[in-house]
């Protein structure tokens, strides 16, 4: 009985001595919504490529909306950000609809390498 004690408290010490220290650190308010934003801007181009228009539009480019939608995943933060700035400037009126579409259609041919209009965007291959 001793014994099985012995092997209990060295597994245990060995457990907690490997496990090494934990460290906690408050969050700021100010990161919170930085990360929100960058998953808001994300969900919106992810959104406009599922739109029905934008996809018949991506496949009569012989795009698939799906590889532009993994494309949009692989974007950073600030690639995305500046992508959605550039499409919410875009002038209100009647072509807004078309004017958004445009954008979003020669972004995700950027994205795939057929074209390089926005210089902030790399594309998949390289």
């Amino acid at each position: 009985m001793k014994i099985l004690k012995k092997i209990a408290i060295g597994c245990f010490s060995a457990t907690v001595l490997m496990a090494g220290s934990v460290h906690a650190e408050a969050i700021s308010s100010d990161s919170v919504m930085q990360t929100q934003a960058a998953h808001y801007n994300k969900q919106q181009l992810i959104d406009m490529v599922n739109r029905a228009d934008v996809q018949s539009k991506l496949v009569s480019l012989g795009v698939d909306s799906n590889q532009a939608i993994a494309r949009i995943n692989g974007m950073t933060d600030s690639e995305i950000a500046q992508l959605n700035d550039e499409i919410n400037q875009a002038p209100a009126g009647g072509v807004v609809g078309a004017v958004l579409t445009v954008l979003a259609i020669i972004a995700i041919l950027d994205l795939i390498g057929v074209t390089d209009v926005y210089p902030f965007i790399r594309p998949v291959n390289s």
